[in-house]
């Protein structure tokens, strides 16, 4: 498997996981208050979580490589969003 293909299974496995913590993020503001103690804990794990996921990225690949992929995939959800508005 070439360096083009390993980036791209890479980043296929960071729009899952993003999606994941997308539906944990809903899910936590539907079952509570945006001032209770807890949500704002949890928003800021998912939020250390996905920083963490970037580092591993930036880590692994060069920043370049990193910031096509991430506008790749910033678009395509744009692009979802207008289809299929939340």
């Amino acid at each position: 498997m070439g360096q083009e293909e390993k980036l791209e299974e890479t980043m296929e496995n960071y729009r899952n996981i993003r999606e994941c913590l997308t539906g944990l993020y809903e899910i936590i503001n539907i079952n509570f208050n945006e001032k209770d103690i807890y949500h704002q804990a949890a928003m800021d794990n998912l939020n250390n979580l996905n920083n963490n996921i970037l580092e591993l990225l930036k880590n692994s690949y060069t920043p370049r490589e990193i910031r096509i992929r991430m506008r790749e995939i910033e678009f395509d959800e744009k692009q979802a969003e207008e289809v299929f508005p939340l």
